[in-house]
C-alpha cells in the first residue's frame, strides 16, 4: 500500500466482509514496537483473528478508514452494557498522521453517544506516544483497575497472555 496513491479518505462502518483486510493493518501498525526498547515483542504478536473481527463488526460498532479501494486503518469495539470498549485500533503506518486516527476515534464517540452509550473504555500502553498519551488529547481518563472490574478482568487477561502488566494502563472516556 504506497501512501502516494491518493490522500483522500473517509471513515464508515465496518463491513462484514472487511475483516479479512483488517489483521494486515494491524500486522503493520505491530511494527512501529519494534523501535521501542523493550517492546519490540510487540510486532510478533498475532493480530486478531478473522472470525473474531466478524463477531465485533456484526454487532455494529465497527468503523474502518478507507482510501480508493484500501482499508487503512480501524477502530474494533464491543458493547458492555452502556461502555463501548475499543479492542483493537490500528492505522496502517504509511498513512499516519494524517488524522485517521483522530477521526476513527472521534467517529467511534459520536456514534457511542447516539447510540446511548456512557462511555467508550479501552485498555493501551501507559507510555508509548501513540498510545495512553494520545487518548489523554482525546479526552481519554485513566481510571484505576479496581474501579471497573470488567477493565481489571481485561488488564489481568492481557497479563496472563503476556502483556507487561506494570506498563498496561484502564482509560474511560464519558460521552456526557
Amino acid at each position: 500500500m504506497n501512501s502516494a496513491q491518493t490522500d483522500d479518505w473517509h471513515i464508515r462502518l465496518a463491513r462484514r466482509g472487511d475483516a479479512a483486510a483488517m489483521p494486515a493493518i494491524e500486522r503493520e501498525a505491530g511494527r512501529m514496537f519494534e523501535r521501542l526498547d523493550g517492546l519490540a515483542w510487540v510486532s510478533w504478536q498475532e493480530p486478531v483473528a478473522v472470525d473474531r473481527l466478524e463477531r465485533y463488526i456484526a454487532r455494529g460498532h465497527c468503523l474502518v478508514a478507507q482510501a480508493g479501494e484500501h482499508l487503512v486503518g480501524f477502530l474494533v469495539t464491543e458493547p458492555f452494557g452502556r461502555e463501548l470498549h475499543a479492542y483493537e485500533f490500528s492505522v496502517h503506518p504509511d498513512w499516519q498522521g494524517r488524522g485517521i486516527g483522530s477521526a476513527l476515534l472521534r467517529g467511534c464517540m459520536i456514534d457511542a453517544r447516539n447510540s446511548g452509550f456512557t462511555a467508550i473504555t479501552l485498555t493501551t500502553f501507559a507510555e508509548v506516544p501513540w498510545n495512553a498519551p494520545f487518548y489523554r488529547r482525546m479526552g481519554f481518563v485513566d481510571i484505576a483497575a479496581a474501579d471497573n472490574p470488567r477493565l481489571a478482568g481485561e488488564l489481568a487477561a492481557e497479563a496472563e497472555r503476556g502483556m507487561p502488566a506494570e506498563a498496561r494502563i484502564a482509560m474511560t472516556c464519558a460521552l456526557g
